[in-house]
């Protein structure tokens, strides 16, 4: 079986957005027609028959049409969400959310309201809009159309719409991930319940559950489902975990200031005496206190010992040995590393540094961008105007003269990906390891995708940035729920989930929304197993 996949994409923070300059010979505009005669079940996209399962029609002067007709002949990755009960149907075009809402007669495109010519009607089951808003839906998402796009024939009886999108020339056409099977039904460790509104995956097996009703009633449990800690209700306002078996504890009194720490049966360790801390990596945990010019950081042990002075304007966590930490009073600039015992090893002259990853630390200079090793020299010199972290021995960087290329360890050109147009931008996604490139405003929202081998489809982008621990979570558009698929675009796990968040550690948090009469949404919550890793 083959369906319609949209892939769900996971929140992650974008990095790296710089704008560049160059031509923009690639791009070319077409217009598409769309032509709906009204009456039949005939839509044509570019003369090509389009055969429906249900009539166009005419109402109050305005030509009718479904929903999903026309979302999906202008992309076909269009997602359309359908609420029966409420009758309010959510799109997504791209990056563009258009909230369509039959009893309030109302539509909404990225938050602002349209103007609506005539109403919107359910009828056999299906979402009508009359053609008329299309031109106002469509230009708010940045398509190019006027009010002489569409035209009316009353002697055919046919409704023609031209709409206009920039593209890219390509010589073949990239590769388009399908998503096939139905997948197998979930194995859950804690089944879809009501008995808790919020559940968080902490990771090493660890997982802490909230019910709000009881003010904020906290619970810890393990991957076997066993109740480690239960906080009684209002004894704390939420609780995080910090690795290495240690909890962090907010009261009530400060909500935003840790107040202590407790071991995975809730037993306090010590009181958390600082503004922040961050969790624990080779045995220490960066913490931050306030001043009256801005932060301190210093860094603790399990016991809650302060190993490292709170002496520095910045720091981040340790990896490798080793943690980035700014001489600054300010925090800005003058950037070195520290080894485990607070030693300087490598000397603070750079404006900004990263923690240690494969070997090397991303640093930067005024002269650019670039890597050290652990001795402090320069294996690739402060040079470009970004580099990506390395990953699997190689790394995006962005030239001077505007080449995004994939180089090496040694810094070697392994391969040239594009040179930017004008005026585009550019953003990095650490955790996925994927490379996006946005053109600039007034051409219709362009995007292209990029992994280490080259350019990629959008499809295929949507596909790997989901995934965790070989699963991305996609969304069915015929049945609107959420399953998992592998690297292959195999449906794995059945879409029978409303929310369906990554895995970690072998576990992924799952919703499931039941509607109920008076309008009021149930909201089960729940944990299912990775079936890749039985």
């Amino acid at each position: 079986m083959k369906k319609g996949i949209c892939i769900l994409l996971s929140s992650a923070l974008l990095m790296g957005t710089v704008p560049v300059y160059g031509d923009m010979a690639e791009v070319e505009q077409v217009t598409h027609t769309y032509r709906a005669e009204v009456g039949t079940k005939n839509f044509y996209e570019d003369d090509v028959l389009q055969t429906l399962d249900t009539e166009i029609y005419l109402k109050d002067g305005y030509v009718m049409l479904p929903v999903r007709t026309f979302f999906t002949a202008v992309d076909e990755n269009a997602q359309i969400l359908w609420d029966r009960e409420k009758q309010v149907a959510t799109v997504w075009m791209g990056e563009y959310r258009i909230l369509l809402d039959v009893p309030k007669n109302k539509i909404q495109v990225e938050y602002g309201n349209v103007n609506v010519s005539g109403k919107l009607e359910v009828k056999d089951g299906r979402l009508f809009v009359p053609l008329r808003n299309w031109q106002k839906i469509l230009t708010r998402c940045n398509y190019e159309m006027d009010e002489n796009s569409i035209v009316w024939d009353s002697e055919k009886g046919e409704a023609i719409v031209n709409v206009g999108e920039h593209v890219i020339n390509r010589d073949e056409e990239l590769t388009k991930t399908e998503i096939t099977g139905e997948g197998q039904k979930p194995v859950y460790l804690v089944e879809p319940t009501e008995q808790y509104d919020f559940i968080w995956n902490a990771g090493d097996g660890y997982f802490i559950a909230e019910n709000y009703s009881d003010e904020n009633d906290q619970i810890i449990f393990d991957s076997t489902g066993k109740r480690l800690a239960t906080f009684a209700p209002g004894t704390a306002h939420h609780v995080g975990y910090l690795g290495e078996d240690r909890f962090c504890v907010y009261d009530y009194e400060e909500k935003e200031r840790p107040a202590y720490v407790v071991d995975a049966k809730g037993n306090r360790l010590f009181s958390a005496d600082y503004d922040q801390i961050w969790p624990y990596a080779q045995g220490l945990a960066l913490v931050r206190e306030k001043t009256e010019n801005g932060y301190r950081y210093g860094y603790i042990d399990t016991e809650g010992n302060l190993r490292i002075p709170m002496q520095y304007g910045s720091a981040r966590s340790f990896s490798e040995g080793l943690a980035p930490v700014s001489m600054s009073e300010s925090g800005i600039g003058q950037y070195g590393f520290i080894d485990t015992k607070g030693n300087v090893v490598i000397e603070p002259k750079y404006r900004s540094a990263d923690p240690f990853r494969e070997g090397l630390a991303h640093v930067q200079a005024i002269s650019g961008e670039g890597f050290i090793n652990h001795e402090g020299e320069e294996v690739i010199p402060p040079r470009y105007g970004f580099v990506s972290d390395f990953q699997n021995g190689t790394a995006f960087a962005v030239t001077k003269d505007r080449q995004i290329i994939v180089i090496d360890k040694n810094g070697e050109e392994v391969r040239k990906l594009l040179e930017l147009p004008k005026e585009t931008s550019y953003f990095y996604t650490p955790s996925w390891d994927l490379l996006e490139v946005e053109y600039p405003l007034g051409y219709q929202g362009i995007y292209r995708y990029y992994d280490k081998n080259g350019e990629i489809s959008r499809e295929t982008y949507e596909l790997q940035s989901g995934f965790s621990e070989g699963l991305s979570a996609v969304l069915d558009k015929e049945t609107g729920k959420y399953g998992y698929a592998d690297e292959k675009g195999n449906m794995v796990i059945s879409p029978t989930f409303d929310y369906a968040e990554r895995f970690q550690d072998g576990y992924a948090v799952v919703k499931q929304i039941i509607p109920n009469e008076n309008g009021i949404r149930t909201v089960k919550v729940g944990v299912i197993k990775n079936p890749l890793m039985r």
